[in-house]
């Protein structure tokens, strides 16, 4: 039998390389944990395997965000990190913020090939490509000239931003306003006020109404911190509805279209779908605001609901993870299932539909059936600090651990 010192090695290079351990292998290492805490087995049991992996020397990483074929992450010093997404290299290291400011969010200008990450009081600008402060060369717009790679808010920023087709970075204030905010300019050209303070991230949703082109929708969609829901259309910066709850919505809302027709009409309907701190699950009309249905749940909601294929699929804390119909046609609603073994949110599916259900708390990632919520195989990642899908279907797993490694998990072939 080999020596238990060169099996390790060999475990280790294979891991490394993304590859898996023949079967008789992996018998005899199950016990082995050589990259965050993972079992290889349990790991092959999900359908998933390391694609890349690599270890930063910058410490408290945090913000990981998901953007095309970049991964970007903020270090304790607030520089801004980019990898390439699909092999893990380094591309570029950054100073932004200046320590003093919360940064809330990082977003891509693409029609400047920027990238912009917006603090409380600034938005602060590099190049995509190298990471360096735009340059006035070949550059006449004001706000991009010379060196200046802050441009200052005039309304503070408390959420994440959003941005609408490549044009308007959309955030919330601590005024109370969503805020429209033109980084070719430098400037804010447009504001809605929908209460004290905006108390969730704003969600960016897409409709058709009456199934003709003309009439779709965008609109972007926020809470205040006293449980006011706002829909603004994001053309005009008009409302569109306000629902007025008896307490905030913290979780960002989702929104999707069935695939069906409801009450032999023949046209698509976009329901938003609201999960609440009041403990109500709702969904209503992305048009009207009217109420399609609501559900009341046994704990206040503070996860952001997931739609995929007709369902709703939300995490009741302490009771475990919910799935309702989307488009019942009963303003009650309609449970589908509540599964108590599962505690996580979903991110994403497999490849073969089955939801990817990530568990904070425990550090688990769980694979669950959805048409009876039952747990196909789990994966202990006990060293991770936050789990990342780049799609809601059969997308890749970004993990950024404790000890800051970054490795991706992807779908076996």
């Amino acid at each position: 039998m080999p020596n238990i010192s060169f099996i390790r090695i060999f475990t280790i290079i294979f891991f490394l390389s993304g590859c898996f351990l023949p079967a008789a292998t992996l018998a005899e290492t199950t016990s082995m944990t050589p990259v965050a805490g993972i079992s290889l087995e349990e790991l092959q049991k999900t359908g998933y395997r390391i694609d890349w992996m690599n270890q930063s020397n910058s410490k408290g990483l945090h913000l990981p965000t998901i953007i095309g074929d970049s991964l970007y992450v903020v270090d304790s010093d607030d520089y801004l990190i980019r990898y390439d997404r699909r092999t893990g290299q380094w591309l570029w290291s950054t100073p932004v913020g200046n320590k003093v400011f919360k940064l809330h969010g990082i977003t891509e200008f693409s029609s400047q090939n920027r990238v912009l990450v917006l603090s409380d009081g600034a938005v602060y600008v590099v190049e995509k490509a190298t990471g360096n402060y735009p340059s006035s060369s070949g550059n006449t717009n004001a706000a991009f000239s010379g060196d200046k790679r802050m441009l200052p808010l005039k309304w503070t920023a408390n959420t994440p931003s959003v941005i609408t087709d490549g044009t308007f970075l959309i955030y919330g204030s601590n005024g109370g306003d969503l805020v429209w905010f033109n980084p070719a300019i430098g400037f804010d050209v447009q504001r809605y006020n929908i209460g004290s303070s905006v108390g969730s991230p704003p969600a960016l949703v897409h409709g058709i109404r009456n199934n003709t082109n003309e009439n779709k929708r965008s609109a972007v969609i926020a809470s205040s911190k006293e449980g006011n829901v706002s829909a603004v259309d994001v053309k005009s910066a008009s409302g569109l509805w306000n629902l007025q709850l008896t307490s905030p919505v913290t979780a960002k809302v989702a929104y999707g279209t069935n695939t069906s027709t409801l009450y032999d009409e023949d046209f698509e309907r976009t329901s938003i779908f609201i999960a609440g701190t009041d403990q109500y699950i709702r969904a209503v009309d992305l048009h009207t605001g009217k109420r399609r249905w609501n559900i009341l749940t046994s704990a206040p909601l503070t996860d952001s609901p997931f739609f995929l294929n007709d369902q709703i699929y939300q995490r009741i804390p302490q009771k475990g993870l919910a799935s309702y119909v989307a488009f019942p046609g009963s303003l009650s609603g309609e449970q589908s299932w509540l599964a108590s073994d599962v505690r996580g949110t979903p991110i994403t599916t497999t490849k073969d539909g089955k939801l990817v259900c990530w568990d904070q708390n425990k550090r688990l990632l769980q694979i669950v059936d959805p048409r009876k919520g039952g747990i196909v195989s789990s994966l202990s990642i006990p060293t991770a600090k936050i789990v990342l899908a780049d799609s809601p279907k059969n997308g890749s797993l970004q993990i950024l651990t404790n000890d800051e490694l970054l490795f991706r998990l992807v779908p076996r072939h």
